[in-house]
C-alpha cells in the first residue's frame, strides 16, 4: 500500500456534493491519489446510490436500519471518503457548511445550476466564504442561466438520447436500443471533471487565486460523437444505428457459438485479414465474398455465413484460434467472464477494503497506474454520516457541545446504529471474486 505522503493530491481537500455517478466517480478517483475527499450526505434528499441498497436484505428487517449502507453502489463511487451529514436546506446545516467550505480546496457537485444556486451555494456564495476554492459543478447543460437549456435538468440515460449517441445504438431496423443500464456520459463528465479539477488546482497555484469550472455534460458527451458531426458539417452524411458493423470494411460483428448467449466478437475488415478468415472458413464462405466490394454490398448474407460456420465452435476455442491467426476477435464477455478474466485479475482491477458497517467491501480499482504513487485504498465506501463529528471537530473546529446542538436542531446527523455490522453474501467465498484474499471462514 502506498504511503499517503507520497501521493499527488495529498493536502487537497474535496467537498464534494454528489449524486450518483458524475462528481462521485471524479471524488473517487481524487480520494485514490491522497485528497480528503468530504462526501455531504442528506437524509432529506439522500444520494440515489443510498436509496438502492441491497437485494439481499429484502428478507432481512432486522437489518433495514443499515440498508442505506450496504449498495454496491456505495463503496463502487466512494471509496475512501470521508461522509458527512449536514441537511444544507437548514439554516444551522448551510452555517456549517460554509464554515467547512472555508477549510477546503475544491468545491465538486453535479447538482443543478439552479438547485445550486436555491440552496445558496453557487460560486459567488462559496467564494465569498473562500476565495481561493477550486470550484468545479457539472450540471447537465452548464450554470450559464442564458443559455437555451439552462432550465432544464439531467440524468445520465437521457444525456445519451440528446446528444445523439442513441440514435447509434442499436440495429439498423430497430428503434434506437439506448444505453440507459450503463449511462456513459456520467463517466465521460466525471473523466472531463477530473482533469478540470487538477488543472483548476494548477492554475490556483501559479496565480494564487481560486477559479470557477463550469462543465456541461451535454457538451463532455457530445464530444464523443465529433467525428460523425464533423462530418455531416462537412459532406453532409448521417451516420445512423448499424449494429456492430463497421461504416469502413466487412467483416465485422458479432456471431454466436455453441452454448446459451455465448457470441464472439470479430473484425476483418482489411485485405490481408480476410485473406487469412478465408483460409479458416474455407468454404463455409461462398468465393465471390473475396472481392472487398462484395463483402460491403452483401453484408447480411456474408454476416449469415459466418455466423454458420462460428456457431459450430465452442467461443473460447474460436476466439483463441483466431487470435493466433492475427484476427482480431474475442469472447463477447458476460459478467462471469470478468470476474475471471486473467488480464483484469493480474491488473487487480477488484478491491478489497475494510469496511465500518459491511466488515469488508469488494469495488473497481483505479485504471491510471503512476509508476511511483499508485495510489491507494484507505477504506471501503463510508456509513451514511460516519465522520460528521470528525470532521466538524478536526476540519471546522468545532466543541462536542456545538456538534451536539447542531445535530439536536437538524443541521447535521450521524451515523445510525454504529454498532450494527452486516456481511455480503460473498465474504464466505470472496477468493471467486479476489483471488489470493482469503474468505471469511478461513480467517
Amino acid at each position: 500500500m502506498t504511503d499517503t505522503d507520497d501521493l499527488p493530491l495529498k493536502g487537497v481537500r474535496v467537498f464534494e456534493l454528489g449524486i450518483a455517478i458524475a462528481s462521485p466517480f471524479c471524488g473517487k478517483l481524487m480520494a485514490h491519489f491522497g485528497a480528503d475527499v468530504l462526501k455531504i450526505e442528506s437524509r432529506m434528499s439522500p444520494d440515489v446510490v443510498r436509496i438502492l441498497g441491497s437485494a439481499w436484505l429484502k428478507d432481512r428487517e432486522d437489518l433495514a436500519p443499515i440498508s442505506s449502507d450496504t449498495s454496491p453502489y456505495v463503496s463502487e463511487m466512494n471509496a475512501s471518503k470521508r461522509s458527512v451529514g449536514l441537511e444544507l436546506k437548514t439554516e444551522e446545516g448551510k452555517a456549517a457548511a460554509l464554515q467547512l467550505l472555508a477549510e477546503c480546496d475544491v468545491f465538486l457537485a453535479n447538482f443543478g445550476a439552479r438547485a445550486l444556486a436555491e440552496l445558496g451555494f453557487d460560486y459567488d456564495s462559496v467564494a465569498a466564504v473562500n476565495p481561493n476554492i477550486v470550484y468545479v459543478q457539472l450540471p447537465g447543460f452548464g450554470s450559464d442561466e442564458t443559455m437555451p437549456y439552462y432550465p432544464f435538468v439531467a440524468w445520465g440515460p437521457n444525456q445519451a438520447p440528446l446528444v445523439g449517441m442513441d440514435d447509434f445504438t442499436g440495429h439498423a431496423d430497430d428503434p434506437p436500443a439506448g444505453i440507459a443500464t450503463i449511462a456513459p456520459p456520467d463517466y465521460m463528465s466525471a473523466l472531463h471533471a477530473a482533469i478540470a479539477t487538477i488543472t483548476g488546482l494548477e492554475q490556483r497555484e501559479t496565480t494564487g487565486e481560486g477559479v470557477h469550472v463550469d462543465i456541461s455534460q451535454f457538451e463532455t458527451t457530445l464530444a464523443l460523437l465529433g467525428p460523425f458531426v464533423m462530418d455531416y458539417d462537412l459532406t453532409g452524411t448521417v451516420y445512423s444505428r448499424i449494429g456492430n458493423r463497421s461504416i469502413w470494411g466487412a467483416p465485422q460483428g458479432v456471431y454466436p457459438c455453441t452454448g446459451n448467449e455465448r457470441w464472439i466478437a470479430i473484425s476483418a475488415t482489411e485485405a490481408e485479414d480476410w485473406t487469412t478468415l478465408r483460409s479458416l472458413v474455407g468454404q463455409a464462405v461462398d468465393p465471390e465474398f473475396d472481392d472487398a466490394s462484395i463483402r460491403n454490398a452483401d453484408q447480411d448474407r456474408l454476416d449469415e455465413q459466418i455466423a454458420a460456420w462460428t456457431s459450430s465452435f465452442e467461443v473460447e476455442d474460436l476466439a483463441h484460434r483466431l487470435q493466433a491467426a492475427g484476427i482480431a476477435a474475442h469472447v463477447v464477455s458476460t459478467n462471469e467472464d470478468l470476474l475471471h478474466d486473467t488480464h483484469v485479475t493480474s491488473r487487480e482491477w477488484y478491491q478489497v477494503a475494510p469496511s465500518n458497517r459491511l466488515g469488508r467491501d469488494v469495488f473497481s480499482g483505479c485504471a491510471v497506474k503512476l509508476s511511483a504513487t499508485p495510489g491507494r485504498w484507505t477504506e471501503a465506501g463510508p456509513s451514511m454520516g460516519q465522520h460528521t463529528r470528525e470532521i466538524l471537530s478536526d476540519v471546522v473546529g468545532l466543541s462536542d457541545e456545538a456538534i451536539d446542538h447542531l445535530i439536536s436542531a437538524g443541521g447535521a446527523f450521524e451515523q445510525i446504529e454504529p454498532g450494527m455490522v452486516a456481511t455480503r453474501p460473498w465474504n464466505d467465498w470472496i477468493h471467486l471474486l479476489v483471488p489470493g484474499t482469503e474468505d471469511a471462514r478461513d480467517l
